[in-house]
């Protein structure tokens, strides 16, 4: 009587002595292990699962049961168990799924250097037996007193609005108080992941960063880290984002291309529209970069870096609704109506190069208006003020005299805000008179006033941004005022504060101005140097 087929699983694989390749003994080891352990036949999904990577999962069956047939195994697919698999018809053999007879299974001997394979080396061998992160008991659950959920939820809520990141530590205080009453590694990753998130959404890079060191000691334990492939894989995200956020384009890049290549994590991307949006999102805003960068650079290139960041932006929105996140879905929609503004003025999307600045002003400012909407009807977007911002420079469109002269800077006619709010519809009601929407040094004002009044609270950057647009249109309707000498005195001594490439960036955006203007704005930032 022949003896059992002995299958090696050291290096090389050898099936009685003969190497083998790794998918065929993959293979027949899980369904030799779902016989022994009663699971069943083994489905075509999960053996794709295995092999996400593989689009042709026939090619992989055949050559493994052609091993099978020249090993002298007999192993069956489909719903028939009961036919000899003689029998079977090979037609739709790679759909699965995938069985043995006991009587089979008891002829196969699995060893490791020479010892037969417990169960655990087995399911360790087909990754079946990654450790589980430790969970609370299901029952402590549902009879917590609920203090974790309770600081979670309303850490989420004071993120959401806005303020309470940026101008204190109350919402940090909720996701600290988070995570000292997890009951489980899962509960204490998540509130730390969404306390990094609130910190960058409100641009502190740096408290963003001091949060995910800690979550990575939790990720970075074999016990946790790939039993949290959501978690983890947002956490490479949010890496990702911050380097993106320190200027360093090549590390974001970098980072994503880590995520998207890692074994565990790649998959995600593909699952889980969330993740997939920020993925996606980010991606988008570095292939903007890249076609905006120095002017040097090739055009040809430029032109695929734009027409990338269109795709990808393209691809966030669908991922965004696909996950069923309206704050997601404003935050793309003002990202695709930007960048197609930005692109178009320096002609890298030959689809539009043609059109007129009237054209493109009403496509981009009906993309903001749809991120603009969602803010209004939805409330998120809280404590952020790019939309105005974007919404304000959309208007002036090509107005960029330089020539320092106030009667030549108030000839430039920037969009009227009743042709923006028709380019709008039929998302116009967003952009109510309510919020200055009648003139648009008014527009500017009343975001400035809801800083100033402490019920948002914006970062210096957009405070700048949102200065210099209220200087810009009330020197541009009413000239040499006070109130414009005020703002841009504020504008100088806020600009002193920002890190150098944004200072780069007011420096050359001054130059728009009439030139007193320009001397009120550097008189300020040397008195504050001073």
């Amino acid at each position: 009587m022949p003896g059992k087929t002995q299958i090696d699983l050291d290096h090389p694989l050898l099936v009685d002595g003969q190497k083998a390749r790794f998918q065929s003994v993959w293979l027949l080891l899980r369904i030799w292990h779902a016989q022994r352990e009663g699971e069943g036949p083994v489905s075509g999904s999960a053996v794709q699962a295995r092999y996400p990577g593989n689009a042709n999962l026939r090619m992989l069956v055949s050559r493994a049961f052609r091993d099978f047939t020249a090993w002298g195994i007999e192993v069956g697919w489909g719903n028939a168990v009961d036919v000899p698999v003689a029998l079977l018809n090979p037609a739709r053999r790679s759909q699965g799924p995938f069985w043995m007879t006991k009587a089979q299974a008891d002829e196969l001997s699995f060893r490791l250097k020479g010892k037969p394979a417990d169960r655990d080396l087995v399911a360790g061998f087909l990754g079946l037996n990654e450790q589980a992160v430790a969970h609370a008991d299901p029952l402590q659950y549902v009879t917590q007193d609920g203090t974790y959920w309770n600081h979670l939820t309303q850490a989420m809520r004071l993120a959401l609005d806005g303020m309470a990141m940026t101008a204190g530590v109350s919402g940090a205080a909720s996701f600290r108080a988070a995570e000292r009453s997890a009951l489980d590694d899962f509960q204490r990753a998540l509130a730390i992941l969404k306390e990094s998130l609130a910190w960058r959404r409100h641009g502190n890079v740096r408290r963003s960063e001091e949060a995910l060191a800690r979550l990575a000691k939790i990720l970075q334990s074999p016990a946790v880290g790939t039993s949290l492939p959501t978690l983890s894989a947002m956490a490479s995200v949010a890496r990702a984002w911050n380097c993106y956020a320190r200027g360093d384009v090549r590390q974001s890049h970098a980072g994503l291309d880590r995520l998207a290549s890692d074994q565990h994590l790649g998959p995600v991307i593909r699952y889980n529209p969330r993740v997939r949006f920020e993925y996606l999102n980010l991606r988008a805003l570095l292939h903007k970069d890249g076609a905006l960068e120095d002017e040097n650079t090739d055009l040809a290139w430029k032109m695929n870096q734009a027409e990338k960041a269109i795709s990808s932006l393209s691809e966030a929105l669908q991922a965004a609704y696909e996950a069923d996140s309206v704050e997601a879905a404003q935050d793309v929609a003002a990202n695709i109506g930007w960048t197609l503004w930005l692109c178009w003025r320096q002609r890298l999307l030959a689809a539009f190069n043609g059109h007129e600045v009237r054209t493109m002003q009403g496509l981009s400012l009906r993309w903001i208006g749809l991120s603009e909407w969602i803010c209004d009807r939805f409330g998120v977007g809280g404590g952020s003020a790019w939309n105005t911002v974007f919404v304000l420079r959309i208007a002036r469109g090509n107005c960029d005299d330089r020539s320092g002269d106030l009667k030549r800077f108030q000839a430039q006619t920037p969009l009227p805000v009743g042709e923006m709010l028709e380019a709008a519809k039929p998302f116009h009601a967003a952009f109510s008179r309510a919020k200055g929407y009648e003139d648009w040094s008014a527009v500017a004002a009343f975001t400035l006033e809801e800083h100033d009044a402490g019920r948002v609270s914006y970062g210096a950057l957009q405070l700048a941004n949102l200065l210099f647009e209220f200087v810009w249109f009330s020197a541009n309707q009413r000239g040499l005022s006070r109130e414009a000498f005020t703002a841009v005195e504020r504008l100088g001594l806020v600009v002193r504060g920002l890190p150098w490439g944004q200072r780069r960036f007011f420096r050359e955006i001054l130059k728009t101005l009439p030139a007193p203007l320009q001397m009120a704005a550097k008189e300020a930032a040397a008195r504050r140097e001073a």
